[in-house]
């Protein structure tokens, strides 16, 4: 089941989308449930209840949404979440991206929006389940794509990096590219980047949220600026 937390102070926002995703409900497609508050919110999922989709108010009392956000992605280690920011103000931009929301919506939003977000954080929920497969020597090595962080290209090696550890094997980073579409970022000659992984960027380089900074070549600054801000309203 894939589940989405709404948490706004506004009940009537929280109902609004709600009534924007029924026909998804009704299908048995999703679940919803509601939050008034960022301590609630923070307080269920520390419980271990999972969501894969969370529409997020940022200008919540006490705990913010940018509080809550930090913590989901730096207290809980939680970096597949879907977090979509919802706000009254439009002048947040570069602020959120360590917390790498999927979107950011402006009051009042559409239901157009709405639904086109879901369906975006579904398609990529789907996408990041999949797997990359290669061999070393003999054996046959599956690892979904939402685990890893990078690729390197070493001479004629590629290096597979995750949190967990980091994998070697032969092969060129070009056809790791062309195999991995657009769901991996080429920012250099030997980086392909997963995008879900990078907390702060600037037009030099970027940084992953284990703290490494990669150098972004200037052939590739154009394409991934475009890619890293397509859905943002101001940058």
């Amino acid at each position: 089941m894939f589940c989405v937390a709404i948490c706004d102070d506004e009940k009537a926002i929280c109902e609004e989308i709600k009534i924007y995703l029924k026909p998804y409900i009704k299908k048995g497609a999703i679940s919803v449930t509601s939050f008034f508050s960022g301590e609630a919110l923070y307080e269920a999922i520390a419980a271990d209840n999972h969501f894969s989709l969370i529409f997020l108010d940022i200008e919540l009392k006490l705990l913010n949404g940018i509080g809550v956000g930090k913590k989901i992605r730096e207290e809980l280690c939680d970096e597949t979440v879907h977090i979509v920011f919802i706000s009254g103000k439009p002048g947040y931009a570069m602020e959120l991206f360590a917390i790498r929301p999927l979107h950011f919506l402006t009051k009042p939003f559409h239901e157009k929006e709405v639904k086109e977000v879901l369906e975006k954080a579904m398609e990529l929920t789907v996408i990041y389940k999949d797997f990359f497969e290669f061999q070393i020597e003999h054996s046959i090595h599956r690892i979904d794509y939402g685990k890893i962080l990078y690729f390197e290209s070493r001479a004629r090696k590629i290096v597979l990096h995750t949190k967990q550890g980091e994998y070697e094997f032969y092969g060129k980073l070009n056809h790791i590219e062309e195999d991995t579409c657009h769901h991996f970022l080429r920012i250099h000659q030997s980086y392909l980047v997963n995008p879900l992984y990078i907390k702060h960027y600037k037009p030099s380089q970027v940084t992953l949220v284990d703290d490494q900074d990669f150098p972004i070549s200037e052939s590739y600054r154009s394409k991934v600026k475009a890619m890293l801000i397509k859905n943002w309203r101001e940058v």
